[in-house]
């Protein structure tokens, strides 16, 4: 083992070793928080239901880090603690963290994207949460301590950049989403995550361009068809292109659909209800 591997080992056992055991359960759900699919459909309730420019281009920016994400861990090919310090079972590759990384990018945005709050309350906020989300991947022996940090430092750098090149531009945030996964796509030598990256971006900017931003949903019966309806198969459409691994090809159509779903339901609603004539429940 090299010197640096060593001290990231000694620095993990040190900071699981500090936490009881009892705690262990509190940071497997708040692990759970980083998981990518959480603040997608808080931007995905938000583009639907609340502002759809500024919801479009938060969902640009999360799946372009997410691809960022994927890039970075097979650039590196870091392999991940001991299997025998991980509390849940994982594969993959460690650098960087992707839940600190993904927390980040995620909850970043969407402080820096709602403004109902003083700033030094949102970010506080922000950086109190990704932290737990950061120190409960070293908790569970999933990540080294460096993953973690290095994770937090590249997702605040791909928001300032992301933010200062996009400008608040749903159509430019889409643009850097199928950038940003295309250099996945070709850096993980077309993975199941980068294809599935890929395919949403492709999908979601597709269909903007076709659609523009329209109006958001307001009769309270469409919104329940969508959020008890539509957000469920989206949610399948991504559980199969992931968790089943099938074919790439099915991979990017599966994908593709996911990123046109999100992007397309409300606007398949409002034809809907143009066309049934339907009053505001």
């Amino acid at each position: 083992m090299s010197g640096s591997y060593l001290v990231m080992q000694t620095l993990g056992d040190a900071v699981r070793a500090a936490v009881p055991e009892w705690m262990v359960p509190f940071f497997l759900g708040v692990t759970r928080l980083g998981n990518v699919g959480v603040f997608l459909v808080v931007f995905t309730l938000d583009y639907w239901f609340v502002d759809r420019e500024r919801g479009a281009h938060a969902i640009g920016i999360v799946v372009g880090g997410m691809a960022l994400i994927t890039a970075l861990k097979y650039f590196f090919a870091v392999p991940r603690p001991p299997a025998e310090v991980n509390v849940v079972p994982i594969d993959g590759f460690s650098f960087p963290s992707g839940h600190a990384t993904g927390a980040t990018i995620g909850y970043g945005a969407l402080a820096a994207v709602h403004d109902r709050f003083p700033d030094y309350v949102r970010f506080g906020a922000v950086a109190v949460l990704v932290g737990l989300i950061a120190l409960s991947r070293v908790v569970l022996g999933v990540h080294f301590v460096r993953d973690v940090l290095a994770g937090i430092v590249f997702g605040v750098g791909f928001l300032v950049v992301a933010f200062g090149l996009t400008d608040d531009d749903p159509r430019a945030g889409f643009l850097l989403a199928v950038a940003v996964a295309t250099v996945a796509l070709l850096v993980s030598d077309f993975s199941t995550d980068g294809v599935t990256l890929f395919g949403v971006a492709v999908g979601a900017a597709a269909v903007w361009e076709a659609t523009g931003p329209g109006s958001t949903v307001e009769r309270m019966r469409t919104r329940a068809v969508l959020v008890v309806g539509v957000l469920p198969v989206l949610a399948g459409l991504g559980y199969v292109a992931i968790k089943l691994v099938p074919p790439p090809v099915a991979i990017f159509a599966v994908s593709a659909a996911l990123g046109a779903g999100l992007i397309g339901a409300p606007v398949a609603a409002g034809v809907f209800d143009r066309a049934g004539g339907t009053e505001p429940a």
